[in-house]
């Protein structure tokens, strides 16, 4: 018979493969990216070295500061948003809908738009949010003032609104699944011992399907911290500089301005503060097991 030993060495023999694939890029990238940072490349002439030269002008960019902000409003307010939407969903479904097929169809409903490309999404809402769109069609036929969903008010909101609609299923999926695993053995005590709703979901629902609401919290602030495809498609940026987000700005210094250096020294930034984010919710993680 196999030894407990080997069997305790097969996760990482199976995990090996995409191990080595992944430190292999990281140990290319990130030297370039170090590298870069310390450098300008300007058009038609050799890398120059510039020392700190791009660190200070990031710390003297006013406009770093504003998609700072801004992301802070689009990935913290849209993270909390859609976990607990996602997670009122979930229980929603498996407390109200006793019939599992009929649950199974309405779940499906719940990860169409999850489905998506981030292109076909952002057409979407491109025909959603349009001052002639539907949206606004919709809030006419209803007597109600259109909204300038594409304003300088509203641009950053409506994206964020967007990417809701789009990606709270991704929370909804893993809480929903946390939850079907509750014994029902579980409820049935919470029922005879007459516990209120609040005390059966603090005591019985929470303690099972906490930890999938800190990952799903986590993915969600790591990817809308990131994803830039909705700013690029359906605003850019803009009306002036409104939608603009640190990741799309990254985007614009490098592709836009073709300022290699300086994108370098924002994407390094932009690592940083995504490994102190996951390094926050891995020990929140830690702390509750």
């Amino acid at each position: 018979m196999p030894s407990r030993s080997k069997y305790s060495r097969l996760p990482i023999f199976l995990q090996l493969p995409a191990t080595i694939i992944i430190w292999s890029l990281v140990g290319y990238v990130l030297p370039w990216l170090i590298f870069t940072l310390f450098h300008r490349y300007p058009l038609g002439r050799s890398v120059e070295f510039v020392g700190l030269d791009n660190i200070i002008m990031m710390l003297q960019d006013k406009r770093v500061y504003g998609a700072v902000l801004r992301t802070v409003y689009y990935a913290g307010l849209g993270t909390l948003i859609e976990v607990i939407l996602g997670m009122v969903v979930a229980l929603a479904l498996v407390n109200l809908i006793k019939n599992e097929k009929i649950r199974f169809a309405v779940l499906m409903l719940f990860l169409l738009p999850m489905c998506l490309s981030e292109a076909v999404a952002s057409i979407i809402w491109i025909m959603l949010a349009t001052p002639e769109g539907y949206l606004n069609c919709f809030l006419r036929a209803l007597g109600i003032k259109p909204i300038p969903w594409l304003s300088i008010q509203w641009s950053l909101t409506t994206l964020m609104i967007a990417d809701i609609w789009q990606w709270t299923p991704l929370p909804l999926l893993l809480i929903y699944a946390a939850r079907t695993s509750i014994p029902a053995e579980a409820y049935e005590v919470a029922e005879l011992d007459r516990l209120s709703p609040w005390t059966t979901f603090r005591i019985v629902t929470w303690p099972y399907i906490k930890y999938a609401v800190i990952v799903a919290a986590l993915f969600r602030m790591i990817l809308m911290y990131i994803t830039i495809d909705k700013f690029i498609m359906i605003t850019y940026g803009g009306p002036g500089h409104a939608s603009e987000v640190i990741g799309f700005y990254v985007f614009l210094q490098s592709f836009g301005y073709r300022n290699i250096g300086y994108a370098a020294t924002l994407s390094f930034a932009t690592l940083v503060t995504a490994a102190i984010i996951t390094y926050f919710f891995w020990n929140a993680f830690r702390r509750r097991e």
